[in-house]
C-alpha cells in the first residue's frame, strides 16, 4: 500500500517495491493512495485491490474516503496476505490492518528520521503493525537509543529508480570556468532553499556559479521573490518539473554537482542515491539519514544545516570540482557496493523469507 501521485521518493519507492515483488514471483495485490481516479500505472491495473483518496477536505470527501478504505480493507481480508507492507506511515494503512488476520505479518516503512516517540502517527503505527521498517541504519540506531524497547523495529531500504545504463558524469580535462550546480526535488519548506540562497549571496565568486532548481512545490513563489530580493536572478534558474527516464538521467549527469540543504524532515533522500549512480558529487546537510551515504565517501560533502557550514561546504564542493578531485567512477562504484538494486533486494529477500525473525533478531 502506498502513494502514487507525483514523483517524490515515497512514490518511487512504492513503485519499485511493486516491481521487485513481482520479479520475485510472489502473489501480489496493491492498494493505491491517490486522488486521481486513474491513479497508478496501467501495468499494475490487475493487481489493484482498491484506491483510497489521499486528501479529504470536506465531510462528503471524508465519507467517500471511509467507504474506499472499507472496500479496500474487505478485499484485502479476502485475499488473506501473508505479509502486508505500507510504504509510509498513515492512518489509512493503520485502518487496513484491523481487517487482516493475526497470521499476516504487517510492516510499515517510515521515511522520517528522529521522530518523537510520542508522535501520534508513530504510536498508532507501532500498535497496528508487527514491524516498523526505518529507511537506513542510522535511523535504527536512533530508535535503539531512544526507546526502552526497540523490538519490532529494523531497517529496510527504499528502492530508487534503477539507474539508466550508460549514463555517467564526464570528468572534463579543461579547467572549469563556470560551475553548474543543480537541485532536484520539491520546492518545499523543509528543503532549506532560502538558507542556500542567502549563502550563495555571500560567496565571493558567485558570478561564476549557476544553480538550476528542478522541481515544483508550494514555496515556488516565495523562492522566486527571495531570489529577486537577493539579486540572484542571473545565478538561480527555476526550471520546473524535471524529465524522467534517460532524459532525466542525462540531465542530472550533465551538472558539476548537486546540492541538498534540507533543514528538517528527511530520511535518506533517493535523489542522493540517483546522484551517486550517475557519478555526480553532492553537498548535503547532516539531516535525517543523509550521513549514511557519506560514510567513507570522498565524493560527497556533508555539512551542518547552518549558513556558515553551508558556505564552507559550497566552497569545498566548488574547489573540488575545479581541481577534479571528485571521481565519477569511484562514486558509481560506491553506489554499486552500498545502495544498488542488488544490495537493497538482498535485504528485502531476507525480510520476506522470515519477517518475524527479521524484526526480532535485528542486525
Amino acid at each position: 500500500m502506498g502513494h502514487v501521485d507525483g514523483l517524490g521518493g515515497a512514490q518511487i519507492a512504492y513503485r519499485e517495491l511493486i516491481d521487485f515483488v513481482k520479479a520475485e514471483g510472489h502473489n501480489l495485490r496493491i492498494i493505491n493512495i491517490t486522488d486521481d481516479k486513474k491513479g497508478g500505472r496501467a501495468i499494475d491495473a490487475e493487481l489493484v485491490l482498491g484506491r483510497v483518496e489521499h486528501k479529504a477536505p470536506g465531510l462528503f470527501d471524508k465519507i467517500k474516503k471511509y467507504r474506499s478504505l472499507q472496500s479496500a480493507a474487505k478485499k484485502a481480508k479476502r485475499f488473506k496476505p501473508d505479509v502486508f507492507v505500507s510504504i509510509g506511515l498513515s492512518n489509512s494503512s493503520n485502518f487496513i490492518t484491523r481487517y487482516l488476520s493475526n497470521d499476516c505479518f504487517k510492516i510499515a516503512q517510515d521515511f522520517i528520521a528522529n521522530r518523537s516517540k510520542d508522535e501520534e502517527i508513530w504510536a498508532k503505527s507501532r500498535g497496528s503493525f508487527n514491524g516498523i521498517a526505518v529507511q537506513a541504519p542510522s535511523m535504527l540506531i536512533y530508535w535503539q537509543t531512544n526507546l526502552a524497547d526497540a523490538s519490532g523495529v529494523n531497517w529496510l531500504p527504499c528502492f530508487p529508480a534503477p539507474p539508466v545504463s550508460g549514463v555517467l558524469r564526464k570528468q572534463n580535462d579543461s579547467a572549469k570556468q563556470q560551475i553548474r550546480l543543480a537541485y532536484f526535488g520539491r520546492l518545499a519548506g523543509n528543503k532549506g532553499l532560502p538558507l542556500l540562497f542567502n549563502t550563495l549571496n555571500t560567496l565571493p565568486d558567485r558570478q561564476n556559479i549557476t544553480l538550476d532548481l528542478w522541481g515544483k512545490g508550494e514555496e515556488d513563489a516565495n523562492l522566486k521573490k527571495l531570489a529577486g530580493e537577493l539579486d540572484l536572478n542571473n545565478i538561480v534558474n527555476f526550471k520546473g518539473g524535471y524529465p524522467a527516464d534517460r532524459e532525466g538521467a542525462e540531465l542530472m549527469a550533465s551538472y558539476d554537482g548537486l546540492v541538498l540543504t534540507s533543514t528538517e524532515m528527511e530520511g535518506l533522500p533517493l535523489v542522493l542515491l540517483e546522484s551517486m549512480a550517475y557519478g555526480l558529487p553532492f553537498m548535503a546537510t547532516n539531516i535525517g539519514a543523509i550521513r549514511d551515504c557519506c560514510i567513507d565517501n570522498p565524493d560527497t560533502v556533508l555539512v551542518e544545516p547552518n549558513q556558515r557550514a553551508i558556505s564552507e561546504g559550497l566552497s569545498k564542493l566548488i574547489a573540488s570540482i575545479k581541481t577534479k578531485a571528485f571521481d565519477p567512477i569511484r562514486l558509481r562504484n560506491y553506489y554499486d557496493q552500498n545502495f544498488s538494486h542488488k544490495v537493497m533486494a538482498d535485504r528485502w529477500r531476507i525480510c520476506f523469507n522470515n519477517p518475524k525473525q527479521f524484526f526480532n533478531e535485528v542486525q
